[in-house]
């Protein structure tokens, strides 16, 4: 379980009502698929990258399975971000790379080696998503679904407990869009990893989200399961993002 108490985050000479992040706390269940949403400027990357730990946060505490992890540095720090993976709006692969050594790229990172043993795993996970055969590709060569799958691939590299991702089908057509919540769903079904996903829209949230939680200018302005939100939005926040706001009154 992830447990964020009273997070706030502020940088070097802002005013207090500039906070990117002001008195947060949320708890995430483990095998859970959370949406954290908000429109621009929410505070939604902010608080995912305080989640692990890019970003410190200013006050409060991130405690995962029981251990505050906030002030974690050092090999404690890298061994706690290997449980927590990361999905980019831009993919993030290494364009000089081949599909394969960028699947491979987090085994690298935490032993400065790729062994057969490595491999193997990578050509596993590029099967579980449907690309095996553009192994030998380079990411120019493959459609924006096509690198996001390769990008999920190598988060899984490691397996980790948790998957952070940050607008990830933000920059997709509709049809690749729906290919990868499905994929991120059925990842979810299969190996119990824990998904949080950041993102401006509500469709996204009511495919694959079980909870969510609204984000409006650094604060928690509304949270709990998706149909409840849903059916009966009580925030300003929710209720124009679900687009119900009578634009004409």
């Amino acid at each position: 379980m992830i447990e964020i108490q009273h997070l706030t985050k502020a940088y070097d000479g802002a005013a207090a009502s500039a906070h990117a992040l002001d008195d947060v706390s949320i708890s995430i269940a483990d095998g859970d698929i959370v949406g954290i949403i908000g429109m621009s400027g929410a505070g939604k990357s902010t608080l995912v990258r305080c989640i692990n730990l890019l970003e410190r946060p200013t006050a409060g505490k991130i405690v995962v399975d029981g251990q505050d992890v906030t002030g974690l540095t050092g090999k404690e720090l890298r061994s706690y971000r290997r449980r927590v993976a990361m999905i980019f709006q831009s993919f993030g692969l290494l364009a000089q790379k081949t599909v394969l050594d960028n699947v491979c790229f987090p085994f690298r990172a935490a032993s400065g080696r790729v062994t057969a043993e490595n491999r193997e795993r990578a050509l596993e996970l590029l099967d579980m998503v449907g690309l095996k055969e553009k192994a030998s590709s380079y990411p120019s060569q493959l459609s924006g679904g096509q690198q996001q799958r390769v990008a999920i691939a190598r988060a899984l590299a490691c397996d980790p407990e948790y998957i952070l991702c940050d607008e990830a089908t933000s920059a997709l057509d509709p049809a690749s869009t729906n290919t990868i919540l499905k994929l991120l769903r059925d990842i979810n079904r299969t190996t119990g990893v824990t998904i949080i996903v950041i993102t401006h829209s509500m469709g996204v949230v009511e495919k694959i989200c079980r909870n969510v939680v609204v984000l409006d200018h650094g604060r928690v302005v509304e949270q709990g399961s998706v149909g409840e939100v849903f059916a009966n939005p009580v925030s300003d926040a929710a209720q124009v993002l679900l687009e119900r706001v009578d634009w004409d009154a």
